[in-house]
């Protein structure tokens, strides 16, 4: 076991901002919860989330986005919202995050002409102009915008002020300022939009900064200069058209003082364009910690304030370095608190090897966006915090046979062995891990695979019988005689039906991933599902010839759309050419023949790999149906699906095993 204190000892050191002490120096980034209601209140799943971080040993647990402007939702389109005094879940919130030892803090957001796209929930009341520094036929977003005039302004800075102090009044000991991710500061950060000509724009960076600086004041003015504010910046907007690093150094130095904590994220003004939202909302293809050297670059700028940094951090050794370093002073993460909250303490008692590592595969987004619910692919607990809080009935023990030894039944095996079961787990290949195995060497895969291997170890800690090597029939499992039996054996692959499928260069998405030297010279790959585009980044990164062709009009993100805009940013910036709306016909020892939106298209290609999906083995599966008295089919082997599905329904299934009369 390791001396926590001695290898972590930035990332564990107390930290005191005014009045407020912060146990460690793992915030949580601000994210809020989407199941909130009116007027603007967290409901009893939101408190319950934001308790599970607490309990985990963060050292701040935020609310993201909260609105100041009584204006922006008159319609009643954003529910979360500070105006309406009223809001006795926030003082819920407040208290049952310090009760577990943790600093609640409220993300105080003025829109403006911010994000404003339908799917991104638009900032404004309909029919309302958006507002910004200057009059704009349109912004990012297509959206009209109308300068702001000084009245207006001097409105929204006492609009600061006010939600601050209701924030206070509610229990809250900090607030934050959104003045990122195109909210409405960063406009007027910015050179290339505020072209204003009085105190409020133009080309100095004092003007462009002043309306930040005055509602940072104005809250410090109403609850005190110990009331810690944190103002959340894009430090560059990566774009090029957008500013860079050296105007991030120029709008921090105005903050510099102001502001207690200048935490330090990118973003361009189109939130959606895809390379702005997979470095924003850091992609898997992107290193861990990406953000770190923006940060240090600005820290040489500030003298006065603390800087914090998000980034994509799952890994605390990474954490330490970046704060040992000078680089930041304090470590922001979101997605990851939701993979794995107890990261903090699991730092603090030195079991940094338990850590669910986030992956980054951007489900968690994907779903809130979809279906409102924070998931995560990895940890099925997440945002089921009502279901895991509620003592089940006990659980009768039983005989467990989980069938298939992939993320799905290591899951549903493990999740067993934890509520008290007998459990034998038979995987007929010599390896745990399932056909995501293929992708083992893959770079951007490496978090998926630790994930992998934090499994196998989890089994055997949790006493998991495991038998590898070991197909089993029917007649086994009888005579096994198990009391229930979970089957998850997965998915096949899909070989399309075209004529020339069988020559020897071609090859499925599976075969290349584990063998990347078949793909040799031009590379074809027909699929633009997930294995097709990321085999063909992954071809790409390692240099190779990569084309992609795909049938449909569209890329299929698999229903992850975050990630999938990680993807096309990953694919603009390989150069892979995507031909959509084009069919292949049939397969030549030359390349593949297709028919395209303009007629009949030859591709030359040296490889061809098929990525047309796969296909569960339900007949397979069923026929283990009346081997136990109690069956469950999960994971791949019902719908060949996702790893949320696959971790999910395995951890359902096991859960209630022997509780409920089965």
């Amino acid at each position: 076991m390791i001396d926590p204190f001695k290898e972590f000892p930035h990332l564990l050191a107390p930290l005191q901002i005014g009045d407020v002490i912060y146990r460690n120096r793992m915030f949580c980034a601000p994210t809020g919860h989407t199941d909130d209601i009116a007027p603007g209140q967290p409901s009893v799943d939101g408190l319950m989330s934001f308790e599970r971080i607490a309990i985990g040993g963060a050292a701040t647990v935020a609310e993201g986005e909260v609105i100041i402007d009584h204006t922006e939702f008159s319609d009643g389109k954003w529910p979360r919202e500070i105006t309406n005094m009223q809001n006795y879940n926030y003082a819920r919130m407040a208290d049952i995050v310090k009760r577990h030892g943790a600093v609640p803090t409220m993300e105080l957001c003025f829109s403006g002409s911010g994000p404003s796209k339908p799917s991104m929930g638009i900032f404004r009341a309909s029919g309302k102009p958006l507002e910004g520094p200057c009059d704009m036929e349109k912004n990012a977003d297509g959206f009209p915008v109308k300068a702001m005039t000084e009245e207006r302004i001097l409105e929204v800075i006492r609009d600061f002020g006010m939600g601050a102090m209701a924030a206070k009044r509610a229990g809250f000991p900090m607030v934050s300022i959104h003045a990122a991710h195109s909210r409405a500061f960063q406009h007027w950060f910015s050179p290339q939009e505020n072209k204003r000509t009085d105190k409020w724009g133009g080309p100095s960076a004092e003007n462009r900064c002043r309306f930040a600086v005055m509602a940072i004041d104005e809250i410090h003015r109403v609850c005190g200069r110990n009331f810690p504010v944190e103002i959340r910046i894009s430090g560059t907007e990566i774009v090029p058209d957008g500013y860079g690093v050296e105007e991030g150094c120029r709008i921090a130095e105005q903050l510099d003082g102001h502001a207690d904590i200048i935490s330090i994220s990118v973003s361009a003004m189109d939130t959606m364009n895809p390379e702005s939202f997979s470095r924003t909302h850091l992609s898997m293809f992107y290193e861990e910690g990406h953000h770190a050297d923006v940060a240090a670059e600005i820290k040489k700028h500030v003298k006065k304030s603390l800087i914090g940094v998000a980034g994509g951090f799952s890994d605390p050794w990474l954490m330490e370095k970046v704060l040992a370093e000078g680089k930041a002073d304090i470590i922001c993460m979101a997605r990851q608190l939701n993979c794995d909250p107890d990261l903090p303490n699991k730092v603090r008692s030195g079991r940094v090897d338990e850590i669910r590592k986030c992956m980054r595969c951007l489900t968690c987004f994907s779903q809130t966006v979809s279906h409102g619910d924070m998931l995560c692919a990895l940890n099925p607990e997440a945002q089921r915090n009502r279901e895991n809080y509620y003592a089940l009935a006990p659980a009768r023990k039983m005989k467990v046979l989980v069938i298939g030894g992939g993320i799905s039944g290591m899951q549903a095996a493990l999740t067993a062995a934890q509520n008290g079961h007998e459990v034998l787990l038979a995987e007929k290949n010599g390896e745990l891990g399932g056909t995501i195995l293929c992708e083992k060497d893959v770079p951007f895969k490496a978090a998926l695979h630790r994930y992998i291997e934090q499994q196998k170890a989890s089994l055997e800690k949790a006493g998991v019988k495991v038998r590898l090597g070991r197909k089993v029939d029917p007649d086994t499992v009888r005579s096994l005689a198990p009391d229930a039996v979970i089957c998850a054996i997965g998915s096949d692959v899909v070989k399309p039906p075209i004529p020339g499928i069988e020559l020897p260069q071609v090859h499925s998405a599976v075969e290349v991933f584990a063998k990347p030297e078949l793909a040799r010279g031009r590379v074809l790959i027909l699929g633009g599902g997930l294995a097709g585009t990321e085999l063909a980044i992954y071809l790409s990164s390692l240099g190779k010839d990569v084309t992609l062709v795909e049938m449909a009009p569209f890329l299929n993100d698999g229903g992850n759309s975050c990630h999938g805009i990680a993807v096309r940013d990953m694919l603009i910036q390989h150069k892979v050419p995507l031909n959509l709306s084009t069919r292949a016909e049939a397969i030549t020892a030359e390349g593949v023949r297709c028919t395209g939106p303009k007629g009949e298209v030859f591709f030359p290609a040296d490889t061809v790999v098929y990525a047309a999906g796969m296909r569960a083995r339900k007949e397979e599966a069923l026929r283990f149906y009346d081997t136990a008295r109690v069956f469950h089919m999960v994971g791949d082997c019902v719908n060949s699906s996702t790893i949320l599905n696959a971790t999910g329904t395995a951890y359902t299934a096991a859960r209630y095993l022997g509780r409920y009369g089965d």
